[in-house]
């Protein structure tokens, strides 16, 4: 498939199965919650454009709306380096005052452990230390209400710190909190800075008070434009409704309904934010595309952060940024501090009449240019005409949202419009005003001279006189493409009236027509949907390593092995594109079969090179499930000297799988390649972007 086609929205069809009532998941009363950013986990409480923490700051905070504060906190560095690792009396004093301040307040308080750098990087080592950690806060706080205090265990594992060791490194801290709170809730974020797509990896112990969380900044080259310690900074200028955000989130809400449903716990976001680099408008758009589709779920959200490189509060002006509250789903009356200047009213946005409440489409619409005024996932229209049948078909394959329907023509019409479907449009059409709607169609048959498809379509009115503008008639081949039908309005239609009129009748035919989207304000669609897509998005644990040496991009990639097949895929994971290799049988060595990935940068003997690559088992006959993986840094042709040789057993779920070695000879560039051997099993892995990366030589 066309990766431009995937940059359509794909939402969700409503109506085509009605799934079984599910259990409430459990989880923690959160609700609106922001962080306090930028202070006990910096160098200073002031540092990093933040500020020191008053308890008028939490009153502040409770008057707007919140009812959470996230306490991020630097224990490692106010603490011992060796047994019996003491942490700071005056340290603990001041977290315990600020965390019964919040309280007091009326507000709950996520305590964490924040930018434990050693432990990141050894977590095995560092198990004493961390559990004497929090053996010594669970003491601390053991007679705070336990509806009102949560700890969280350690902020967005990452490096050395991942799902694999995860739980082992935790539980001894779990057990020693529990000697002295035994009911307290206990957050646990997962592996890879707890990015949403660590839901997929991430296990809890077995204990009721455990609860999930995960951050949410996407898409990260829009949210931390310009974030100096981003290395290299995404670049200026990326504006939110690019690309396929409005598919990312709606794919995004979907992997936490997917972690609730498997799990019987709902997740919060324990972060989301966008830098303040960012236009603010920019900003509370933002925000409210990431409320207007988790918020529904029940899911709490803790804004990064109260004030700070991401801000919230201006704290030198003392007011609160326009519209960012009630972005976040506050009424946006904020207390001020005490002698701090009041700033003029904001009003308070009205919800336009007009607009379709449900995330999947408020998220769509703060995508699109213009003013959606249809239901795209909706496929309940208005069929008429003899000589046709019509019905829902579902595949993968159909872009968009995976269901379209299909209509059968058998009776040729004196007219097209004898037969065919109205799509309702749910505001009225003003004379004068641009429209515009787009669809997927594809001709699975036709008796036109050409075998293809034929489609008039038009805006119009579904009543007598039946009047309409913008008449076109489309052409429409055996792929699945997208078409546009656009105009200016020349009459009025009444709400309840307007419609995208489909009229097929204009040859015997099979048409599949898919998602509409039809807008107000705009003469095109087309062109921003089917804009060139764009390259690969950088994990964020992969930014600022080093200098990348291949193209992620580039799925031309060396095929080998008589019993291996390779299909083009797309998924939901950084890169967006990905190859499916199925292996049919095992060989008698793995590099029997598999792909070779071209690295076009050069590499000299002694080089530090990192490789990670996304990947996931799809089926394997192996005893465990997971598939088998050989992989290497190689040269491109005989004899394929290599190095860096590593077998890996890929499990079921998406994962970026990295390394770092020492090269051990000379590639110049546009020789080498990373070889994915596969004939390990009988196997399906689907393999993602690949990123070959020439890391800085340590400095002396």
């Amino acid at each position: 498939m066309n990766r431009a086609m995937m940059l359509f929205a794909p939402l969700i069809f409503a109506g085509l199965s009605t799934p079984a009532p599910a259990a409430t998941p459990r989880s923690l009363p959160v609700g609106q919650c922001i962080n306090m950013g930028n202070s006990l986990e910096s160098p200073t409480e002031n540092a990093w454009g933040g500020k020191r923490i008053t308890a008028d700051d939490f009153t502040n905070i409770a008057t707007a709306g919140f009812k959470t504060v996230r306490l991020p906190v630097r224990w490692d560095t106010h603490m011992g380096a060796s047994a019996p690792f003491t942490i700071e009396a005056a340290y603990m004093a001041r977290v315990q005052e600020l965390v019964s301040a919040a309280n007091a307040a009326g507000l709950n308080v996520i305590l964490d452990s924040h930018h434990f750098e050693d432990m990141h990087k050894d977590p095995i080592g560092n198990i004493p230390r961390y559990t004497a950690m929090w053996t010594q806060i669970g003491a601390a706080f053991a007679d705070y209400p336990v509806g009102k205090l949560w700890f969280e265990l350690e902020n967005e594992p990452h490096d050395a710190f991942t799902n694999a060791n995860l739980l082992h490194v935790q539980t001894p801290a779990l057990n020693a909190i529990r000697k002295t709170n035994p009911d307290r809730p206990v957050i646990i974020g997962g592996e890879f800075w707890s990015g949403i797509d660590s839901l997929a990896t991430l296990e809890l112990p077995d204990d009721p008070n455990v609860y999930p969380t995960f951050h949410y900044y996407e898409p990260f080259n829009f949210t931390h434009q310009g974030a100096t310690w981003v290395d290299p900074s995404p670049q200026m200028g990326r504006a939110y409704g690019m690309e396929d955000d409005a598919t990312r989130l709606i794919r995004d809400v979907q992997k936490v309904r997917d972690y609730a449903d498997r799990t019987g716990v709902m997740p919060f976001i324990g972060e989301t934010g966008a830098h303040t680099t960012v236009p603010l408008a920019e900003r509370v758009q933002y925000h409210r595309a990431i409320t207007n589709a988790f918020a529904p779920m029940g899911i709490g959200m803790c804004a990064w952060a109260y004030t700070n490189t991401f801000a919230f509060y201006d704290h030198e002006k003392g007011e609160w940024l326009p519209g960012m509250l009630e972005a976040f789903g506050l009424p946006g009356k904020g207390a001020m501090i005490p002698d701090s200047p009041k700033p003029a009213p904001q009003p308070a946005p009205q919800p336009s009449p007009e607009k379709q409440p449900t995330p999947e489409l408020q998220a769509l619409d703060d995508t699109l240019p213009g003013v959606l005024i249809n239901d795209p996932a909706a496929l309940n229209w208005s069929m008429y005409g003899a000589g046709m049948s019509t019905k829902i078909v579902k595949s993968a394959d159909i872009p968009g949202g995976g269901a379209a329907v299909q209509f059968k023509v058998t009776t040729l019409g004196v007219n097209a419009y004898d037969a065919g479907a109205n799509v309702p449009i749910r505001t009225p059409i003003k004379r004068g005003t641009d429209y515009v709607a787009v669809f997927w169609a594809r001709s699975v048959a036709s008796d036109a001279p050409d075998k293809k498809g034929r489609v008039s379509a038009r805006f119009g009115q579904n009543i007598a006189p039946y009047s309409g503008f913008a008449d076109t008639v489309l052409t429409v081949g055996p792929e699945w493409q997208l078409y546009e039908v656009a105009g200016r309005g020349n009459i009025d239609i009444p709400k309840g009236q307007a419609v995208l009129g489909l009229q097929v009748a204009g040859a015997r035919q099979t048409l599949e027509i898919g998602q509409v989207i039809v807008v107000e304000g705009v003469s095109s669609l087309k062109s921003v949907m089917m804009a060139p897509a764009a390259e690969p998005e950088m994990p964020p644990q992969l930014v600022g390593k080093g200098v990348l040496l291949n193209d992620p991009a580039n799925r031309d990639w060396g095929l080998f092995g008589t019993t291996q097949t390779a299909k083009a895929t797309t998924t939901n994971v950084y890169g967006r594109v990905g190859t499916l290799l199925s292996v049919k049988a095992m060989g008698t060595n793995p590099y029997d079969a598999g792909a070779s990935v071209p690295i076009s940068g050069a590499i000299a003997k002694g080089d530090r090179i990192r490789v990670g690559f996304l990947a996931r088992t799809v089926s394997a006959s192996t005893p465990d499930g997971q598939g088998k993986l050989v992989v290497r840094v190689q040269q491109g042709t005989a004899p394929y000297d290599g190095f860096a040789d590593n077998s890996l057993a890929i499990g079921p779920n998406w994962r970026l799988y990295q390394f770092v070695t020492v090269a051990t000879m000379d590639l110049p560039a546009g020789s080498g390649q990373f070889a994915l051997q596969t004939a390990g099993a009988e196997q399906v892995l689907e393999i993602g972007s690949v990123y070959i990366i020439r890391e800085a030589a340590p400095a002396q």
